[in-house]
């Protein structure tokens, strides 16, 4: 690989993390037009269990004002992230991250992955896909009191008990366990 394809590699790794970033700053603070800038016109978002995902720019923008008018304030905070291209303009990515939600007078935590797919339009790095995967959701005091020892980690407002995504659905950790 050339200088020249090295270095542009490298400028388009870290576009890729500071939309990352600027998408948790975005949630954070409220502000849904930017989030809407982020993901192509065609952008999806959702879990990836496909409990609920939406299509469109648009979708995902109306999405984001319904379901952050019922929360208070919240904290996501990204940390590793493994980016892999597929061309010059497609990449993939996973990041791992956790974040702090306040929803019903408690406070949430979850831990997660976001499983995105990266495309670049017109200069800029935009999310082409973002598809969740939970380890945990949960209210704090539960976390803490022995929330990873169960189950059924992920517990949205209002849903009860659900089965969690990781690592319980990860093909590594099913072939791991049938081995005894």
């Amino acid at each position: 690989m050339e200088l020249e394809e090295r270095i542009e590699k490298l400028e388009s790794r870290e576009a890729i993390r500071s939309l990352v970033t600027d998408y948790s700053m975005a949630v954070d603070d409220r502000d849904v037009e930017t989030i809407g800038t982020l993901f192509s016109e065609t952008g999806i978002f959702g879990h990836a269990d496909g409990s609920a995902v939406m299509h469109g720019r648009q979708e995902i923008v109306d999405f984001y004002n319904s379901r952050l008018g019922d929360m208070g304030p919240t904290y996501h905070y990204p940390h590793s992230h493994k980016i892999t291209f597929t061309d010059q303009d497609n990449a993939q990515g996973i990041v791992l991250a956790h974040a702090e939600l306040s929803q019903e007078a408690k406070t949430y935590y979850t831990g997660l992955r976001y499983y995105d797919k990266y495309q670049q339009q017109h200069g800029n790095w935009v999310f082409q896909e973002r598809l969740l995967k939970f380890l945990f959701f949960m209210p704090m005091e539960e976390l803490v009191r022995d929330g990873l020892t169960q189950t059924n980690r992920k517990r949205f407002p209002g849903q009860g008990e659900l089965p969690t995504d990781l690592p319980e659905m990860q093909e590594s950790w099913i072939s791991f366990l049938a081995k005894d």
